[in-house]
């Protein structure tokens, strides 16, 4: 009764469904009473979406298949005799990308009200002295460990090569006389180098060593090689998944991996009895025949679900059919509660690397397109990644790097962020100091912009803006908890089909907001550009701040030549180039920075970027330098670099 009487309400109260009883299609009514159906049973408050709500776009994608609409009944000529149909139809595959978006943002709480979410990482457990000695001291204890080369030590991580390289590089006499610490303290530029002494060895102390997740069970992100299991002619008895051999290209299963979160070795589990069940062949490097050649899983840490790419030596995804078809069904039939996406990606290139290029290649065969991390500050927000987008093997970890970083950006501070990712470091920041604001403890950031070359992180970047609070993202935004329609940014989203169509073409995405944040409207903009082009498009003028998270080769020469330039005192101080009136090559386009945050996943080509700086006219010094053991087991460290302009 009361769902009648509510949907009576509804009709009534709705101007374009008032005439009900004698004009309204059958359509609009079985719509109305679908939506609301669904909302009653997720327990939401039912609201009168009338067809004037939805836009134009969505209503010429859709033709509302809840409802079966077929006049034959059940034992009609042309229906086969036997199981009654359902009324409930299953959701047409043929949608396109921008309806499944609006499932995605229903069920991921995309344009929604914010909504408290978990915060999964403690980051005062996870930044402190006592925890990191014991973690400094402690064992992983792999099982695989003696033959895998995944690992390179399994106690001891902080003894690894990369490590005490950074150590010894950061006391060096070139580096010590351009630190703040010995500037200010007048120590003397050169220390001890006897041999064997601790300082020559290990440093001055001056480099932070910090292990900012557990040693095991932190890998959240993991992409294995695929193998036959056995040597049969045939090649159908089923896959291996692991890493090769140390010093080999035999690959090595890794089933019970001591760094791999739970969920990803219980997906490997699955994959290995699914492709011996449906006789799935592994890809040969030597005949180049077969299929599958890598995966990759990604887990949602609050779920504990698995998105899996499954790479497959095809060109298009007909070469794919009937095998893969059956791999994906066995592994739903296994368990369909582990997986939170399956994606096929066609990769028939020579060489070792996983993904093709082509966007084309990327295919999502069932699940959500997005995985969603919280912001690690706060009550509200979250992280959107796809597939197609950078996501960090440890992001327990990287919060604690990522609220690192947000705490050397100073209060007030106006930021551009260069190789951004999906906005993480930069939305951090920006949520950080939004809180810091409302105890007193600090200003709010005026703006932050970020880049990065992927044209696939602007939708991910805009997504998570949208979960954050208005306040925070917004000058003059509302409160905490303020609503923000659903439908309001459903015509102007791109699909992932209007992403490849558009990376194939060679266009560039438009920006997340219309124009650069200013004093008024959004705080964030987000472009798709490579970081020379940013800088050279205006994207770090008026900025004081700078933050550059750039791959393992490092910053892009012009942006090194850019900060290396003497601070112009005759440049004027605007927020946009199109302000400037001097010509282009007379423009210092990092001449308002005076703060430099390197976030560096390659110590070489840090060190190197590092020297530039340091020995070059920019005037810059080193304040700190902090080491992140992300991926213990592994020689590899995560440097973070604050310098200063003097």
């Amino acid at each position: 009764i009361e769902k009648d009487n509510l949907v009576l309400r509804m009709m009534e109260s709705t101007s374009p469904l008032s005439p009900i009883r004698g004009t309204t299609s059958r359509r609009t009514v079985l719509t109305v009473l679908a939506v609301t159906f669904v909302s009653l049973l997720s327990g939401e408050r039912a609201r009168a979406f009338a067809p004037s709500r939805l836009s134009l776009r969505t209503q010429q994608q859709t033709s509302w298949p809840l409802f079966s609409t077929s006049k034959k009944s059940r034992n009609s000529p042309g229906r086969k005799k036997g199981k009654p149909r359902s009324r409930l139809l299953k959701f047409n595959k043929s949608h396109s990308d921008g309806n499944r978006n609006q499932q995605d943002r229903r069920h991921q709480g995309g344009r929604s009200s914010p909504q408290l979410r978990p915060l999964l990482t403690n980051y005062r457990l996870n930044r402190n002295e006592r925890t990191n000695e014991e973690r400094l001291e402690g064992s992983i204890g792999c099982e695989h460990f003696e033959q895998c080369g995944g690992c390179v030590v399994d106690q001891n991580v902080g003894l690894v090569d990369r490590v005490r390289a950074a150590q010894q590089y950061f006391s060096s006499t070139a580096v010590r006389r351009k630190r703040v610490d010995v500037i200010e303290q007048g120590l003397e530029w050169a220390i001890p180098s006897s041999s064997g002494s601790t300082s020559a060895m290990h440093g001055d102390g001056f480099y932070k060593l910090v292990i900012p997740s557990k040693l095991t069970g932190w890998r959240t992100q993991a992409k294995l090689v695929v193998a036959p299991k056995t040597s049969s002619w045939s090649q159908r008895d089923g896959c291996i998944f692991g890493l090769y051999l140390r010093g080999t290209h035999e690959v090595l299963p890794i089933p019970n991996c001591a760094v791999h979160h739970p969920a990803i070795n219980r997906a490997i589990d699955l994959l290995e009895k699914a492709t011996a069940k449906v006789g799935t062949s592994s890809y040969s490097e030597e005949t180049r025949e077969g299929g599958l050649r890598y995966v990759q899983l990604q887990v949602d840490r609050a779920t504990g679900t698995v998105s899996l790419t499954l790479v497959w030596n095809a060109a298009d995804l007909k070469e794919t059919h009937p095998r893969l078809t059956l791999l994906k069904n066995e592994l739903l039939k296994l368990d369909k509660d582990l997986w939170h996406s399956i994606w096929c990606h066609c990769n028939d290139g020579l060489g070792n690397n996983i993904f093709h290029r082509s966007p084309k290649r990327w295919h999502r065969l069932t699940g959500h397109e997005f995985l969603r991390e919280p912001v690690p500050v706060g009550d509200y927000g979250y992280f959107y990644f796809s597939p197609l987008t950078f996501r960090q093997g440890n992001l327990d970890g990287f919060d604690v790097l990522a609220l690192d970083v947000a705490k050397h950006v100073p209060g007030g501070s106006k930021v551009c962020e260069l190789y951004a990712g999906v906005g993480v470091l930069g939305l951090t920041a920006l949520t950080h100091h939004a809180l810091q604001e409302e105890t007193g403890a600090s200003d709010a950031l005026k703006w932050i912009r970020s880049s990065d070359v992927n044209p696939a992180n602007p939708r991910c970047f805009q997504r998570a803006v949208e979960s954050l609070p208005r306040h925070v993202t917004h000058y003059g935004g509302e409160t905490r908890g303020s609503s923000i329609d659903d439908d309001s940014n459903d015509e102007g989203e791109m699909t992932l089909a209007e992403l490849a169509k558009m990376m194939e073409s060679g266009d560039e995405p438009s920006s997340s907001s219309s124009s650069m944040p200013g004093d008024e409207g959004p705080k964030t903009s987000y472009m798709a550009a490579s970081a020379a082009e940013a800088l050279r498009n205006g994207q770090a003028l008026g900025a004081n701040v700078l933050i550059v998270d750039p791959p393992r080769k490092g910053l892009e020469d012009e942006v090194v030549h850019e900060l290396c330039k003497p601070f112009n005192s005759n440049q004027p101080y605007v927020d946009s180039a199109t302000m400037l009136t001097i010509p282009d090559h007379k423009i210092n386009w990092a001449n308002d920075i005076n703060v430099l945050i390197y976030v560096s996943c390659g110590f070489d080509a840090l060190a190197r970027d590092s020297e530039k700086l340091l020995t070059g006219p920019g005037g810059w010094v080193l304040e700190s330098a902090t080491g992140y053991i992300l991926f213990p087991g592994s020689d590899h460290v995560e440097t973070v670099c604050v310098f200063k302009r003097k």
